[in-house]
């Protein structure tokens, strides 16, 4: 049995084998580091049940996972650029991604596979050099294979930071894929692990579905009901529950999110309609707005100003109002941009003591108080209040982005690329979307990884279910390694000076958002270089 450790921004393929090795580390005291073990069957037969295992004087501190491959079909667009793992045409494959729960794996005969392994300590490891004996198990306990990893910490801390980073949970995946009903005791069992794994990965600002979210729905479609406001409808008067919404806020809140965005108010693309609104009536329990009704009609205005009118009161009392932002509709174009000015207009008065936000791209970025800009169309530095993010789109020009056909150093680039271009925060839209392109359909996420063949894998989720709740993505673990990132830049600019921290990464090569070297171990030296410049006295 082969076994070779390599460097965490490694994509261990099946049929590939290591590109990366690597056989030491740096890390600061209470960072999470990230390297791979990677180990080869050269037997005739499979090997079951393979496992690793971690001695030395920090192995307590060392979590062991399986990386597991997950097909792709579709993984670019024609207009992507060629900074990818496989050429457009020999993409099609299965590609390193889950992180399993357990730390143990099978190999055929002849192929590769490999594990995650993760160093961290909350309080901080103790400084110096250490020495991780990894040792390949198989079945029965006996040795196939060894080798060494030596990590210096090094005696220095990432800062405490607050820097907002939301990837939006999609509710409904969630009651489909589990089959459970939306906010049963049964369902909350598994969101919490979803929310777990986001707020330990950085996203620490959640989607709120007042309504059943208007996102990613074809036209006249609707998704699963996930509406936490209770409405009341009689004799044309409307009375509010939002006890399902305030057990969510704590629930979220408990779990250590500290930012909430509240759901789109119109529908996607244009803002024409209202989102999916259901209320008990005097004939049942029906929808009242949709698809069938204006987005700024007088009446869903006037339900609009009752109920975010109780929203505001309950958001007020938890003490939360000041971190809670709201959404008109998402993505708006140069063709419908005259309505999404409309539709502003006539919602901007009912939440006039919220920031507003919204992804926009080419234009809009005038109108809404938090523009969460493309970082396609960011040139230079974001103004005083602008988000970034990336989706499908964003996969030409060398744009930062984590489809599943991506290295992981174009993932990882991000962290710099924000703090660099003062990015006041980040957001994507697919945690978890586990339906195919507009919702017309549930899928099989372990199965399916391009929503039908709507966008390039690994766009629309970065966590995939297990019986037990959610799990990690290699790439998640990356965009989180991109985070530590930014924050040791924000300590750097703070122990020297912006000015100097600016000057070292455009000496380098990184100038705004499309332009740095395309290297793994460039990369991996820069890394390196920033961690020491903080630690030295």
């Amino acid at each position: 049995m082969k076994i070779q450790s390599a460097s965490s921004l490694d994509k261990i393929f099946p049929d590939g084998g290591v590109t990366l090795p690597e056989s030491d580390g740096v890390m600061l005291k209470n960072e999470r580091y990230h390297f791979q073990v990677a180990a080869c069957n050269e037997a005739e037969w499979r090997v079951s049940g393979v496992s690793l295992r971690v001695a030395g004087d920090i192995a307590d501190f060392c979590t062991v996972r399986a990386v597991g491959c997950v097909p792709a079909a579709f993984t670019s667009y024609a207009f992507a650029d060629d900074y990818v793992i496989f050429p457009r045409g020999n993409d099609s494959r299965l590609y390193p991604d889950v992180l399993r729960e357990g730390n143990y794996t099978d190999l055929p005969s002849g192929k590769w596979a490999a594990f995650w392994v993760t160093v961290h300590c909350k309080s901080g490891l103790p400084a110096g050099k250490h020495v991780l004996h990894l040792t390949l198990r198989g079945e029965t306990g006996e040795t196939l294979g060894q080798c060494d990893y030596t990590l210096e910490v090094l005696d220095a801390v990432l800062p405490q930071d607050d820097f907002p980073v939301t990837h939006w949970m999609h509710y409904d995946a969630i009651a489909n894929y589990y089959r459970v009903k939306p906010w049963s005791k049964a369902y909350y069992a598994k969101l919490g692990s979803f929310i777990d794994r986001a707020v330990s990965h950085g996203i620490n600002m959640l989607y709120v579905p007042l309504f059943t979210p208007p996102l990613d729905t074809y036209v006249g479609g609707e998704r699963l009901d996930v509406q936490l406001v209770k409405v009341t409808k009689k004799g044309g008067k409307y009375t509010f529950d939002l006890s399902e919404l305030e057990t969510f806020l704590d629930f979220a809140l408990r779990r250590g999110v500290q930012y909430f965005e509240m759901c789109h108010l119109a529908t996607q693309w244009g803002a024409e309609h209202c989102p999916k609104v259901m209320a008990t009536t005097e004939n049942s329990y029906e929808r009242i707005f949709g698809w069938d009704m204006s987005s700024t009609s007088e009446k869903y205005l006037l339900f609009l100003q009752q109920c975010l009118g109780a929203v505001d009161t309950l958001l007020r009392e938890k003490g939360i109002a000041d971190k809670c932002y709201f959404h008109i509709s998402d993505e708006p174009n140069k063709d419908n941009i005259a309505r999404y000015k409309e539709v502003y207009a006539a919602i901007r008065p009912i939440v006039k003591n919220y920031k507003l936000m919204d992804a926009v791209g080419e234009v809009g970025r005038d109108i809404i108080d938090v523009p969460v800009v493309a970082t396609s169309h960011i040139e230079g530095k974001c103004g005083n209040n602008e988000f970034a993010y990336y989706c499908c789109s964003q996969c030409a020009e060398y744009l930062s982005n984590r489809f599943l056909n991506m290295p992981s150093e174009r993932n990882r680039i991000l962290g710099c690329q924000l703090w660099l271009n003062e990015a006041k925060g980040f957001l994507h839209w697919g945690f978890n979307f586990y339906n195919d392109g507009l919702s017309h359909r549930s899928i099989d996420p372990l199965a399916v990884t391009d929503a039908g063949g709507q966008f390039p894998a690994g766009d629309s989720f970065v966590v995939y279910p297990s019986e037990n709740g959610a799990l990690d993505s290699l790439r998640l673990e990356v965009f989180y390694d991109a985070l530590q990132d930014r924050k040791l830049l924000c300590a750097l600019e703070r122990k020297y000076s912006r000015k100097k921290i600016e000057r070292l990464l455009t000496d380098k090569g990184v100038r705004g958002w499309k332009t740095y070297p395309h290297s793994a171990r460039w990369q991996i030296g820069l890394n390196r270089q920033l961690r020491k410049m903080l630690a030295e006295k």
